[in-house]
């Protein structure tokens, strides 16, 4: 038992679903007096003020304190991309304070690389220089959360390899698909797996397919950055109530699916880590917002709506037009002359692609987590438009 409360250690707190994890954590979930402290690493400069997260309690700078929320210790300068265990170890020792005292571990890192091959050794080798940190400083460690994604269902392959709705028992997908060979995901969990044998702490990855949520300085694959900073542009560019099609094809359109929020992830994320005997030794959860699955037929127009325009079906030849991110690179700087800062999304190209490819069935079933004890819901339509409000928020996008 850690007589100083439970403390919450989060790799890649700057991200996607780091970000929204550390946000839930300060915010009391699941209830105050949960956590006594939170630690954000991250690789990249981030002070809090420019963070948008709730103000927490004590800190290790000067800004307001919350006293009824978890002190928070904000540190950069951690990357796990470059190092050895050892030397991982050294700067975790050094740079975190109450590193022995760590109580959960929420890991989020990712990064890019542009060869498959090379992305499996970069991760996994990130992974296995944090987890081997950990093991050797965090002696009171009692569980672990990282995430997984709907590529182990095979939603790269053309058509799906897996009838919707996706559950966790499928397994993997079968070795004759060469994409198999480079997936990140078997290897994490043996990396994990390995790390955890015989030791206190235990562990779940959780699954999402597209993840809803904001970021204050950018992100790689940022679905939700992506659409806002197209639309806001878009009425800027258009005028109000302009009719947008979606940026797909038909078949994308009417596909059905189930995203999640950042914030949803992060519950859940949290919710299995205090629940060890429900969640741990090694289980995967899907995850989304909501079990009943809709389509960008349904979503695509409120989206549309938020920012004042008309969002309608994909029209014919519109694959030839521009592309959200060349719309965007063409019209960025007439938000920059209303002071609107950017919103950087890396591969928005590939997220060009999110509406033509993805164009089958791929629902995940939360049957598993639902049983497991985890019953969040929350309607997506209501995560796009709190993300959308964070960046209007962040002067990221142009209203």
């Amino acid at each position: 038992m850690n007589e100083k409360g439970k403390h919450a250690l989060v790799f890649g707190a700057s991200g996607l679903i780091g970000w929204g994890i550390i946000d839930q954590l300060l915010s009391n979930y699941p209830f105050a007096g949960t956590f006594a402290q939170v630690t954000a690493l991250v690789n990249r400069p981030l002070n809090v003020q420019d963070s948008f997260w709730p103000l927490p309690g004590k800190q290790l700078i000067d800004v307001k304190e919350s006293p009824e929320r978890p002190g928070l210790q904000l540190v950069s300068g951690i990357n796990l991309a470059d190092g050895t265990v050892e030397s991982v170890t050294e700067l975790l020792q050094t740079k975190v304070k109450g590193i022995q005292h760590v109580t959960h571990v929420y890991y989020f890192v990712y990064k890019y690389e542009e060869k498959p091959e090379d992305e499996v050794r970069v991760v996994c080798d990130m992974l296995k220089r944090a987890v081997g940190a950990l093991n050797r400083l965090s002696t009171q460690l009692e569980f672990l959360v990282f995430p997984t994604g709907t590529k182990a269902y095979g939603i790269q392959i053309p058509g799906g390899v897996f009838k919707a709705p996706y559950q966790e028992s499928m397994g993997a997908v079968p070795n004759e698909y060469e994409f198999q060979k480079t997936l990140n995901y078997p290897f994490m969990r043996a990396i994990v797996e390995e790390a955890s044998a015989g030791k206190q702490w235990t562990w779940c990855d959780i699954r999402p397919d597209a993840v809803i949520g904001f970021v204050p300085n950018g992100s790689a694959f940022n679905l939700t950055a992506h659409w806002a900073t197209y639309l806001s542009l878009y009425r800027l560019i258009e005028g109000p109530d302009a009719k947008v099609p979606f940026p797909g094809s038909l078949a994308g359109y009417d596909a059905l699916y189930n995203e999640a929020s950042a914030d949803t992830i992060a519950k859940l994320a949290i919710w299995a880590s205090l629940h060890s005997t429900q969640a741990g030794g090694g289980q995967v959860f899907n995850i989304a917002d909501q079990a009943k699955p809709e389509s960008m037929r349904a979503r695509w127009p409120k989206l549309a709506a938020y920012f004042g325009l008309q969002g309608v079906a994909p029209v014919e030849g519109q694959d030839k037009g521009l592309k959200p991110s060349e719309y965007i690179n063409k019209y960025q700087g007439e938000a920059e002359k209303l002071g609107v800062k950017s919103s950087p999304v890396f591969k928005g190209d590939f997220l060009d692609t999110y509406g033509f490819y993805l164009d089958f069935d791929r629902q995940l079933s939360l049957e598993k987590v639902r049983q497991a004890g985890f019953a969040e819901e929350i309607d997506p339509n209501a995560s796009w438009f709190r993300a959308f409000g964070r960046f209007e928020k962040a002067g990221m996008i142009a209203r």
